[in-house]
């Protein structure tokens, strides 16, 4: 979408309602949308930075989970740290469906069992790619709208 022809109040609205969107689509909940308001608080690249660093976090801890899951000898607590990093995560920014599949590895951690791992793996990989887009379209609005308030100044 090309947002240079929008004027600010537009493209304010539209990263509401894209928000809104997700929330619709249960893949955030309310927290998200509290964690786009901190930036009054905490400047206006917060969210802008926040969202990139959450994607780069899951990313890596997935990959550590996976690595660990695929030992010969799964080391299960540090299969749980990973998890609880995750869950908090996820939690803490409002991706509400990341977080419950971290509720099911939790759940497989907790029974030792390697395939059910393999599997709460596979789904929090799957709602990791749902997120990734909407995410990054996200950031990409909200950077053109801190720009022109930029400009603005």
């Amino acid at each position: 979408m090309d947002y240079k022809r929008m004027d600010t109040k537009s493209l304010n609205q539209l990263l509401l309602n894209r928000i809104g969107e997700l929330q619709q689509q249960g893949l955030v909940d309310d927290y998200f949308r509290q964690c786009h308001s901190l930036k009054e608080d905490n400047g206006p690249l917060f969210f802008v930075e926040l969202i990139p660093v959450f994607l780069a976090d899951v990313r890596k801890v997935v990959k550590e989970m996976v690595k660990a899951i695929d030992q010969p000898l799964v080391d299960f607590n540090q299969m749980y740290v990973h998890c609880i990093k995750l869950k908090g995560s996820a939690a803490c920014i409002g991706a509400c469906r990341l977080r419950n599949a971290c509720t099911y590895l939790r759940q497989a951690i907790d029974d030792k069992s390697r395939d059910r791992c393999h599997l709460a793996l596979n789904d929090i990989k799957q709602e990791y790619k749902n997120l990734q887009n909407p995410l990054d379209s996200i950031v990409k609005l909200e950077q053109e709208i801190v720009t022109r308030e930029a400009s603005k100044s």
